[in-house]
């Protein structure tokens, strides 16, 4: 389908370098994004959020830009375009307060080491390393063919970042990102989730990383097919998929799950992936893994119901209906005997 540019849809236009055009095989979406704003308001976004981008983005954007010379920096720096207007006449003094200093100074607080970001290379520093190391130009030609796409100057950066900060090989590199895209998530950002995951394991060997990518296939089709048999039609949580995960490692299997969702249904009303786990570790403690063993160890294990032995104690016993004597016998040994009352009384009065 052709399609032409409809000069009607605006009142103005602005013009474009040729040099942009040639850098865009390498340039990240948000590159571009941040050169038509910039072409079209001769500045850089004041608030970055307006077009999707952050602070760090438009940085490396204008980075980019200014190195294949479709920009570049102004003549001045940033205080000598300021306005006179803007300067205050005198600048206040400061207020000096002075006190005491304290008799031991803190220790210092020691703070938890932090992966930094990215390093801002430029392209041309880019270039020269691929230049400089067949290993680089070799990991970058790999993810191209995993990817199925030219590497932009961003994915560059990341698989560096990988590289020079994570301190990952080249093949276990590879291997990530051929993983990744085998099962759809071939997004860098995605990948890069991976790879910090991996960092914090200290998966640094080829057998590491093969055992990881099994575990983590097994987890992936496990978790599709779980979704699949709960008709669970909302995206999974980080949460949810974590119980899946731990569920699939303990070669739990899918009927099983459909069994403890159905209990945990009937038993508190709701889909509880918590709750849910309680009865498969349980059931995995205690090895069972079909429908008939499961129905039988809940019935073994089901709580006695419990009576109350002191409120059983101060109730007094009912009476049997039927009496523990015989009256015929009585009424007949009445008949039969002769009363002695009146015999005492007579003797009593002579």
């Amino acid at each position: 389908m052709d399609y032409k540019i409809n000069w009607d849809c605006s009142e103005g236009v602005f013009a474009v370098p040729d040099a942009a055009a040639e850098g865009l095989k390498l340039a990240s979406g948000k590159a571009v994004k941040v050169l038509i704003y910039f072409m079209k308001y001769r500045r850089a976004p004041e608030t970055p959020e307006d077009i999707g981008v952050s602070t760090e983005d438009v940085e490396d954007a204008l980075s980019y830009w200014e190195q294949l010379g479709v920009l570049k920096k102004a003549e001045g720096g940033a205080s000598e375009q300021k306005k006179v207007s803007d300067v205050p006449a005198k600048a206040p003094e400061p207020v000096r307060i002075i006190a005491e200093p304290p008799a031991t100074s803190p220790a210092p607080i020691s703070e938890k080491p932090v992966i930094k970001p990215r390093k801002a290379l430029l392209p041309t520093e880019i270039a020269e390393r691929i230049a400089a190391s067949e290993e680089i130009d070799f990991l970058f030609k790999s993810a191209e063919q995993s990817l199925g796409r030219v590497l932009t100057f961003d994915d560059q950066r990341t698989i560096l970042w990988f590289y020079d900060h994570l301190g990952m090989s080249a093949d276990i590199i590879i291997m990530l990102i051929a993983y990744c895209c085998s099962v759809g998530r071939g997004n860098m950002g995605k990948i890069e989730k991976i790879a910090l995951d991996w960092h914090e394991k200290n998966i640094t060997t080829h057998e590491q990383a093969e055992n990881e990518i099994l575990a983590l296939q097994k987890a992936f089709s496990f978790e599709g097919k779980v979704q699949s048999r709960l008709k669970l039609q909302s995206k999974l949580t980080a949460s949810q998929k974590k119980y899946i995960g731990d569920w699939a490692n303990m070669d739990v299997t899918v009927d099983m799950v459909e069994l403890a969702y159905d209990k945990t249904v009937d038993s508190i009303g709701k889909v509880s992936f918590n709750y849910m786990d309680k009865i498969l570790r349980k059931w995995h403690e205690n090895g069972i893994s079909n429908a008939e063993d499961a129905a039988a160890f809940d019935e073994r294990t089901k709580p006695v119901r419990k009576t109350d032995s002191k409120k059983s104690a101060d109730v007094p016993a009912k009476p049997s209906a039927a009496p523990s004597y015989d009256l015929d016998l009585l009424f007949e040994h009445a008949l039969k005997s002769t009363p002695t009352v009146k015999k005492i009384n007579e003797e009593a009065n002579s």
